[in-house]
């Protein structure tokens, strides 16, 4: 095979997660400015363990009850029960979300991918020696968490909120649908702030919710999947489509995991982590070459921190 059908495999091989990854990095569109201290990476000490509530907002004023008294977020969190039910979680979930839409506090952003090369994210059926030669270069093409906290996405106050997730939606979160939720918790943090973290279940091809309408997917509905049709425009022209043939692909999300960090006394977001787990499948041929790639996760992170109100 001459070095052009080569290269050409070699790029066809890796195109999808280059796309992926390339895609989802710029999920949130251009920042607005640069972080000053951008190397500087949330402690999550920070967020789950300081004596004090952590609010996001340093001249936010104290809450009182009816008789004048301060209220603390121990306080609030004592007196109220906290969300038990799958339903109960989700309908807190959206509320503080949509609530941060609306508000539009100052943010930093940061997203980046990983390429587990372990035994159980990989497997190879046919042409093993060059997909993993092609994957383990594709890990170069991506951004690390290293270098995305080195140059984050800073948003500020005020502004339209595109880049908050739910992505390019006036909702922060658009799931309605409980069943797609393989688990839900609620949990009070030693600093006073609530934890929740949802999980949902798997999903094959989703795509991501287009602006001012329906979810089409769960996974659309509270994360920013990529879209198979951005994929597919990758892939259908150029070198790849003359040399590389009969191109079949699939993308599993699963164990998808979104986690929100928020102050009860006034529904103010501290932190957002979202993780979506990728299980991607293909197969192809290049002249006389056939490749199989039976599996390959790919791991992409966003993390919204540093929020002012």
């Amino acid at each position: 095979m001459n070095i052009k059908k080569v290269l050409a495999l070699l790029l066809a091989l890796t195109f999808v997660i280059f796309t992926f990854a390339a895609c989802g990095s710029k999920e949130g569109g251009e920042a607005t400015t640069q972080a000053q201290n951008a190397e500087t990476e949330p402690s999550d000490e920070a967020v789950t363990d300081s004596s004090e509530p952590v609010t996001g907002d340093e001249n936010t004023e104290p809450s009182t009850d009816e008789n004048g008294e301060t209220v603390t977020a121990e306080d609030v969190t004592a007196e109220t029960k906290l969300p038990e039910t799958k339903e109960e979680i989700l309908a807190l979930y959206t509320e503080v979300m949509n609530q941060a839409k609306k508000d539009a506090p100052a943010f930093n952003k940061v997203l980046y991918q990983v390429l587990p090369d372990d035994a159980a994210s990989r497997k190879v059926s046919e042409g093993g020696a060059l997909v993993n030669a092609a994957l383990n270069l594709a890990g170069n093409f991506m951004t690390s968490e290293k270098d995305a906290y080195k140059k984050p996405e800073v948003y500020e106050k005020g502004g339209d909120m595109h880049a908050f997730p739910v992505v390019d939606n006036k909702a922060g979160c658009l799931l309605t649908d409980t069943s797609a939720i393989k688990s839900a918790t609620c949990e009070k943090l030693p600093n006073g702030n609530v934890r929740i973290t949802i999980v949902l279940n798997s999903e094959a091809n989703p795509e991501p919710t287009k602006s001012a309408a329906k979810p089409v997917s769960n996974h659309g509905a509270i994360f920013n999947p990529l879209s198979k049709k951005v994929i597919d425009e990758n892939l259908s022209g150029g070198l790849v489509s003359a040399v590389f043939k009969d191109i079949t692909y699939s993308l599993t999300y699963h164990d998808c995991s979104t986690q929100l960090v928020f102050n009860p006394e006034n529904n103010h977001v501290v932190s957002l982590d979202q993780v979506c787990n990728v299980t991607i499948k293909g197969s192809g041929k290049a002249g006389f070459v056939t490749i199989a790639v039976d599996k390959q996760e790919l791991v992409n992170y966003v993390k919204v921190y540093n929020i002012k109100y």
